[in-house]
């Protein structure tokens, strides 16, 4: 039985997901739409209105944009691209038979993780770098001086109402640097402008917060009592120094005593080193220019899995939610998605779509409400597989429990002739058939 726990992406109105300017699944589709489905998709509007709309992140969830998305759904070119996972691994095993291997095999075989070595937070990292949040995430790149302003900024107001000289002292360091042209002008806006020659006032600015650090962690050493104006008193245990706040601040603060942690292009450039779609536009890029004997092979299936990933990025766009590829190796799996949706009431909705090499095709269908509440509906035509379920569905209560989830409703059905009714969408009442286990 396979359990998977929860996963919190971060969300917006398109759960995080930005259609990209060059799209090709969205171009496929529109190159093999009929001049009848192409009348049904514009509406009244031109094309150029119809794509600046949806790269404007403005779906409306229009007959127009349900029009398109049921093309995209069923376009026989993007229907036949199979699963990613497989297409991975057919590029390393043409990578594989390099003398000299290229930079883009260590990264695909980072990538590819078997499912029995994977992990909570190991697949919350594939899902976030599996190349469908590309473009959202390097427009919502944090620019570490600005995180630093904001440290600094909390610190002050913690420290400043302190009794201790040395520390009064600290505070008003703080708001000298807050006031230099680098913290002050810092802003996430100018991220991908960013200037490229800052190191030295970077350096400066290092050094500036390990010696607060520095001179904070020593005040917390030796702080019982201080020698003022000639005198000794006992130092207070209710100073703002010796406060949560304080406390909280300190290591978050030590973090940005290397340059490299200030730098704010470090942010898009980690991006673009881990994240999948841009380490195959890259290779794609470095590929076409190389006079590479295999240089065919690789860009075909480069290019494949460019397509794969787009074809997921339109889907998430057009349906207003997150629509995933499983980023992981399983040799019992021929294709497996997963869609995330959240509605206005904050209820987390989750279907996982697998076709399974040896039971077929198994849906599952869950809803998380209330934060800690989850009903979970399986769908499958194997009475063997489903046997499976039922044998399991003791420690699979048990590991939702453990996870401070409580399973309110687990039912297993046969697959319907049309797509499975998902248990958010349907009254309980309107459902009166499967296995149910209530707790």
């Amino acid at each position: 039985m396979i359990y998977f726990n929860m996963i919190n992406l971060s969300t917006n109105k398109q759960l995080g997901v930005t259609l990209a300017n060059t799209n090709r699944a969205l171009a496929v589709v529109l190159k093999e739409a009929t001049p009848k489905e192409m009348e049904t998709i514009l509406k009244d509007k031109d094309l150029k209105s119809v794509i600046n709309s949806m790269l404007k992140g403005s779906i409306q969830n229009s007959e127009s944009d349900k029009a398109l998305l049921n093309l995209a759904k069923n376009n026989p070119t993007l229907k036949d691209l199979g699963n990613v996972s497989n297409t991975v691994k057919e590029l390393l095993n043409v990578l594989k038979s390099e003398k000299n291997p290229l930079p883009i095999e260590s990264a695909l075989k980072k990538f590819l993780v078997d499912i029995k070595e994977l992990s909570e937070p190991l697949l919350k990292q594939k899902l976030e770098n599996s190349g469908v949040f590309l473009e959202s995430r390097l427009k919502n790149a944090q620019n570490p001086q600005v995180e630093l302003k904001n440290i600094l900024i909390s610190l002050k107001k913690s420290i400043e109402k302190s009794e201790i000289p040395s520390v009064k002292l600290l505070a008003q360091n703080i708001k000298e640097m807050l006031a230099t042209p680098t913290l002050k002008e810092a802003s996430n806006s100018a991220l991908l402008q960013a200037p490229k020659n800052e190191k030295a006032v970077l350096a400066l600015l290092a050094k500036d917060v390990e010696n607060i650090v520095s001179k904070l962690s020593e005040q917390l050493k030796s702080a019982d009592i201080i020698t003022t104006k000639g005198f000794e008193k006992q130092l207070s245990k209710a100073d703002p120094l010796f406060s949560k706040e304080t406390a909280a601040l300190i290591p978050k603060l030590s973090h940005f005593s290397a340059v490299q942690k200030l730098s704010a292009d470090e942010s898009v450039k980690e991006i673009l080193s881990q994240d999948l779609k841009a380490v195959l536009l890259k290779a794609g890029e470095e590929m076409a220019k190389s006079p590479h004997p295999n240089q065919a092979e690789i860009l075909k299936h480069v290019d494949k899995l460019l397509l794969q990933i787009d074809y997921f990025q339109m889907l998430s766009h057009l349906s207003n939610s997150s629509s995933l590829y499983l980023p992981f190796s399983w040799d019992s799996l021929e294709e497996g998605s997963i869609n995330i949706k959240k509605d206005k009431n904050s209820v987390f909705y989750c279907d996982i779509d697998l076709k399974l090499k040896e039971y077929g095709e198994l849906k599952l269908k869950l809803a998380l409400y209330e934060e800690n509440q989850i009903n979970i509906h399986i769908y499958s035509d194997s009475s063997e597989f489903k046997e499976i379920v039922k044998e399991s569905i003791a420690s699979l209560r048990s590991a939702l429990i453990e996870s401070q989830i409580t399973p309110r409703e687990i039912r297993i059905f046969d697959t319907p002739k049309k797509s499975p009714i998902s248990s958010y969408e349907t009254p309980p009442q309107e459902i009166d058939m499967g296995f149910e286990v209530k707790v």
